[in-house]
């Protein structure tokens, strides 16, 4: 528990990270001045390169996981992903093209929790247009909750599903195309 928190404060964001960042065991930056180490299948540590927009991307990623709950796993992130997509991704194509397949395999994988993560994001707001602003680091960790994961829940309705049918189609689409060109060139190159 942060030093803040035990002394009857508010916690606030920057605790809040640090405090999540001490549990994974994680530099304090979130590894973001690093290559980072992922393990799709808790077998075989793939090592990612940490591009300009990631090093950006990361720590508000990091953030919402704190602030939503979802695990730093690969069902975690099939979840983490449908949020972001409907609650507004980071705003860059290599973001869009590393992050649109976990949506899809979530939807294959996962799909009733996929699913209820994408509404919850169309009821809520990312991070990502505002950053980690001084200001929202010393703000309480509630409060920052409550903006980016309102408490009232909804039902979904057509206009949801159409959405996540949308992202849903695109990540197949994405996902199936370097097999595409693999079988075409294969079959190109047969005799």
């Amino acid at each position: 528990m942060s030093s803040t928190a035990s002394r009857g404060e508010a916690l606030t964001v920057q605790d809040a990270l640090m405090d999540y960042y001490g549990r994974m065991g994680a530099p304090l930056d979130g590894s973001s001045a690093l290559a980072s180490r992922w393990t799709p299948l808790a077998r075989w540590p793939v090592t990612l390169p940490n591009f300009a927009w990631r090093r950006h991307a990361l720590p508000v990623h990091d953030l919402h996981h704190v602030l939503l709950g979802y695990p730093c796993t690969p069902r975690g992130e099939f979840e983490m992903a449908a949020w972001e997509f409907a609650a507004g991704r980071f705003r860059h194509v290599g973001a869009t093209a590393f992050c649109l397949p976990l949506v899809g395999l979530g939807a294959l994988i996962q799909p009733r929790r996929s699913f209820a993560a994408f509404i919850r994001g169309r009821a809520g707001r990312s991070l990502y247009a505002v950053g980690l602003t001084p200001e929202i680091l010393a703000s309480p960790i509630e409060d920052v909750r409550r903006v980016v994961w309102p408490a009232s829940t909804r039902a979904p309705n057509w206009c949801d599903r159409a959405a996540y049918a949308a992202w849903v189609a695109a990540a197949l689409a994405w996902i199936a195309l370097p097999i595409a060109v693999f079988a075409l060139g294969a079959a190109a190159a047969w005799p």
